[in-house]
């Protein structure tokens, strides 16, 4: 529970601990102490607040937040000095152009900027977001648009263009009569029984839901057969 009760500059010192350094709590209790009772809150020379950089991994806001507390256990270093530390240590290439296209006159000044920065980056992360990922209201009135447009019409009609049959001497039942060994079996009907019309017959499947001349799986073989030259004298001729 020790850890949890430390704050501030106490909690960066704990965060900076060596991994697998404690091995129970006598180790963190002389650790601390050795750390505070030395006195050692202060560096011994301010000219080191130019050491804190920010670490491989941690985000601008994590730095700011460590270099604010770090800072206030450095006695006698001038504000400029705070300042030139902080624009040495950050990594982000825009914030550092930022600060040095106009240098700060106080930290308080520079923290500003830095938190405008900060808020503008996150501001833009939002936007990107909203961009990849379109609300579920703009997918429903995209998909009410296309619909408007007539696209569902227009793939109606393309099947249709798809499903246009050579007009023929003879009907599909008729044609099928002549010589059914010709023809390959069709595939089950997809309609559940319940749902189809019992008053009519396909002799092709051999199942109820639609007539023989109906079928658009004995249209399609017989329009392939065309294609053949399997049965081309029943195509009539339109004068």
């Amino acid at each position: 529970m020790f850890n949890s009760t430390l704050t501030g500059n106490a909690r960066v010192w704990f965060d900076d601990l060596p991994k697998e350094s404690i091995d129970g709590y006598d180790d963190l209790k002389k650790a601390f102490l050795k750390n505070y009772l030395q006195q050692k809150k202060c560096m011994k020379d301010p000219v080191k607040i130019h050491n804190i950089k920010q670490r491989d991994g941690e985000s601008t806001e994590e730095f700011v937040r460590r270099y604010k507390l770090e800072c206030r256990d450095v006695k006698g270093a001038p504000e400029c000095m705070k300042i030139s530390g902080f624009m040495h240590g950050i990594t982000n290439p825009e914030l550092i152009k930022r600060l040095h296209d106009n240098i700060p006159r106080s930290m308080d000044e520079m923290m500003r900027v830095t938190t405008a920065f900060l808020r503008g980056e996150v501001a833009a992360s939002n936007r990107e977001r909203k961009k990849s990922f379109p609300s579920w209201k703009q997918q429903e009135a995209g998909q009410k648009q296309n619909f408007k447009k007539g696209s569902f019409r227009s793939q109606q009609r393309t099947e249709r263009k798809q499903d246009r049959f050579t007009l023929l001497t003879k009907t599909p039942k008729e044609i099928l009569a002549l010589d059914k060994g010709k023809f390959k079996p069709p595939p089950p009907m997809t309609t559940p029984v319940e749902k189809r019309n019992a008053s009519k017959f396909c002799e092709f499947h051999g199942e109820v839901g639609h007539t023989t001349d109906e079928c658009m799986h004995l249209k399609r073989q017989i329009e392939d057969m065309l294609k053949a030259e399997k049965l081309s004298h029943l195509i009539k001729e339109l004068k």
